[in-house]
């Protein structure tokens, strides 16, 4: 087993282990994914990235895509997922998503956690007939912004998933106004050369051309992982609808009691119906 599957093991076990009949004393927030207490130093609670749960280790961006979930599946957020009954009648798929959620979508839905290098594979610029129009929810954090151009497809590509009212839920990092900025807007032919932060990114345009890029920003630190836009939120919003996507909400709202409070709302998530 290797690094990452000795990994994810340990972490199943110990969601595996949590006790869903304990419930935190009346009035105290909780995780909205495990239903355990949050670590008591409130202002951790709107830090994006930064493990809050004394359990789970959800971060605000974890809880607030579940909640963005819930929202749509139940119209409330009456008890955290670890809680909610079991319907292996609702299909989900994951995009890499994370064993702090995807544990639970396993527990309750009749869930599918994909990948872009190991099995089950999804590449979603071009998904496989088998994951067309069967799902009743599609989940994807922070991925989108490492698919390569062109977007238009990615986004019909994510409509094409879901049944008929089937409901997509992501994150991104996105600007509140002005346009999506393409780090690469030639980006065709291209190799990543070097390691650490000598990193360079060789392209070959369509048309021939060679172009070396420096200062890349890769999020986790793997080379599969590069930066490849700052999305606007406008241009989301008109991705979304050009595909054919209703009822496109932005969760920015605050859920304190579930340890949601944005202080920085530039990549809350959004949702939207097929």
């Amino acid at each position: 087993m290797g690094r990452l599957g000795r990994f994810r093991h340990i972490a199943l076990r110990t969601y595996a282990s949590i006790d869903t009949r304990i419930r935190p004393p009346r009035g105290e927030p909780a995780c909205n994914i495990c239903g355990c207490k949050l670590r008591r130093d409130q202002t951790l609670w709107s830090q994006r990235e930064l493990a809050s749960c004394s359990v789970c280790k959800s971060t605000l961006r974890f809880r607030s895509l579940m909640a963005a979930l819930q929202l749509r599946l139940y119209g409330g957020l009456e008890q955290a997922l670890a809680r909610v009954a079991p319907d292996k009648g609702v299909v989900g798929l994951g995009m890499s998503d994370a064993s702090v959620y995807s544990y639970w979508l396993e527990q309750k839905f009749s869930y599918t956690n994909t990948f872009f290098h190991t099995r089950p594979y999804l590449d979603i610029r071009k998904p496989g007939t088998q994951y067309l129009a069967r799902n009743d929810f599609v989940i994807s954090s922070d991925v989108l912004e490492h698919v390569s151009a062109p977007l238009d497809s990615v986004f019909a590509n994510l409509h094409a998933l879901l049944r008929p009212g089937g409901v997509l839920v992501f994150t991104v990092p996105y600007a509140l106004q002005g346009q999506t900025v393409e780090h690469f807007p030639e980006l065709h032919d291209f190799e990543i050369i070097g390691k650490k932060s000598d990193r360079q990114l060789i392209n070959r345009t369509q048309d021939g051309r060679e172009k070396i890029y420096t200062d890349l920003c890769f999020h986790g630190g793997d080379g599969a992982t590069l930066e490849l836009r700052l999305f606007s939120l406008p241009d989301l919003l008109a991705h979304l609808e050009q595909a054919g996507f209703q009822n496109i909400t932005v969760h920015a709202e605050d859920h304190p009691e579930w340890g949601i409070v944005h202080t920085d709302r530039m990549g809350a998530p959004v949702s939207a119906i097929a």
